[in-house]
């Protein structure tokens, strides 16, 4: 059985657009510059064009306003016992505000080893 014209149209316009809804929130959240108030909200130096954390902002942004209140629900069992819906949804608000930690005060990767002495020239011993 095939459908009528008019559904297959409908149907086809209808997932045009959702796919062109997706294509443009995804171009805004990688390619898009920094506004002036995202620069600010993030404490970035002005003209900086991709502050750190920008793009983590913009999701939570996007998931404030758009996720429905059982999201932090299924986010949080997901995440584990330890941490509530309520947690979630003021972490996600936070994150949207742009209050992210910026890029000087994240965990250094596992394996890295880190001095308190700033050594001139090479850094290996050196057999005479």
């Amino acid at each position: 059985m095939k459908l009528p014209f008019t559904l297959r149209l409908v149907y086809h316009t209808a997932r045009a657009t959702v796919r062109a809804g997706l294509l443009a929130v995804l171009a805004w959240l990688i390619f898009v510059p920094a506004t002036a108030t995202e620069v600010t909200a993030l404490g970035a130096r002005d003209g900086t064009q991709y502050p750190a954390g920008l793009r983590t902002m913009r999701v939570a942004r996007v998931v404030v306003a758009v996720a429905p209140p059982r999201t932090y629900d299924m986010i949080a069992m997901v995440v584990g016992p330890d941490i509530s819906p309520l947690m979630i949804r003021l972490a996600m608000t936070q994150m949207a505000a742009g209050n992210v930690l910026p890029a000087s005060t994240r965990q250094k990767p596992i394996g890295t080893i880190e001095s308190d002495r700033d050594i001139p020239g090479p850094r290996f011993i050196q057999v005479d």
